[in-house]
């Protein structure tokens, strides 16, 4: 449980927004995310975010050499009962004999255990300390109202450092909020199955990668990493009856103002090896759409709009390799 509530802290994997009501809902409070840590944004998205999009969420089609690849972009979390329909992704995956899904964890019993004891010092408060007794007053505050909101006690954060507090927090409040974190993907495997279609990951990351990250914190990057968790829970929480629909129309505008910039992105950016464990997810996630490439016929990934949207990310370099990028209207 505790290995699988960290996986957050080590990929830049948030985020998303709102489907839509019959009725216009009053604007949510602003939440200030602040500036996105990167500044530039793919040629290949801004390219095609102008041409008419038919109804889903957004797909890239990837072509060479007559193969086909079809990319949706996946911004976690969507509303459990968020329901979008997609007529590209239907069609593509009647046409796929293979779906890729992002990378999965590799973890077991005893590599939690170790994991506890190993980074125990890095992750943990020291013997006798408490966590909410040694925040700031402002952060202390604010961490109360998030955990009270998530219906969490103190106890079940006390013994964590603010980092590692700060994301256990803000996935438990997402669940709360019946936000889930496991969707677009989750959703897409089951449509796969449902077609007795071949579903695999593009790769593993260790958890003990995660681990060391988070134990290489200083103690202002702690404080850093949980302001910017109880950031993103605000903004959840202002947004949690409408959160989704952006995502589910293709609006990438939208989308791309709070997505860029993640809790989990600004604080890996902050972190020891932060930085390479993210260029690692983008290389393992091109790799694997490569060689999709090299196959004959039909391809449909599932690819985070992290991998997606910034300069240099997959799609870039999918088309610098000689790729073709469009945007499906079938």
């Amino acid at each position: 449980m505790i290995a699988s509530k960290l996986v957050p802290l080590a990929i830049c994997l948030t985020l998303a927004m709102p489907a839509a009501a019959q009725t216009t809902p009053a604007p949510p409070p602003t939440v200030d995310l602040g500036a996105a840590p990167a500044q530039d944004e793919s040629a290949v998205v801004a390219e095609l975010t102008v041409v008419a999009k038919p109804p889903g969420p957004a797909i890239w089609l990837v072509e060479k050499d007559g193969a086909k690849l079809y990319i949706l972009g996946s911004a976690p979390p969507l509303p459990h009962q968020l329901k979008w329909e997609s007529p590209r992704l239907n069609k593509a995956l009647d046409k796929a004999s293979l779906v890729l899904v992002p990378p999965e964890a590799s973890v077991g019993v005893t590599q939690i255990a170790g994991f506890i004891f190993k980074f125990g010092g890095g992750l943990r408060q020291p013997m006798g300390k408490n966590l909410e007794d040694q925040l700031p007053p402002d952060l202390k505050a604010r961490f109360i109202e998030s955990r009270t909101q998530a219906r969490k006690r103190a106890g079940d954060y006390k013994n964590w450092r603010p980092a590692v507090a700060g994301f256990l927090l803000l996935s438990d409040f997402r669940q709360a909020a019946g936000l889930s974190e496991a969707k677009p993907v989750s959703t897409i495997e089951r449509m796969a199955k449902a077609r007795k279609l071949k579903v695999k990951a593009v790769g593993q990351y260790r958890m003990s990668a995660v681990t060391t990250i988070a134990s290489k914190l200083s103690d202002e990057d702690q404080l850093y990493c949980l302001r910017v968790a109880l950031d993103e829970i605000a903004y959840d929480g202002a947004h949690s009856t409408t959160i989704g629909g952006d995502w589910a129309q293709g609006d990438l505008g939208s989308v791309r103002a709070r997505y860029r910039a993640s809790a989990v992105q600004r604080c890996l950016l902050r972190a020891p090896g932060g930085p390479a464990l993210l260029e690692k997810g983008v290389i393992q996630t091109t790799d694997a759409m490569t060689d999709a490439l090299k196959r004959p016929g039909v391809t449909v990934a599932v690819v985070d709009l992290g991998f997606l949207l910034p300069a240099n990310g997959v799609l870039d370099r999918l088309k610098a390799g000689g790729a073709t990028v469009s945007s499906p209207v079938e």
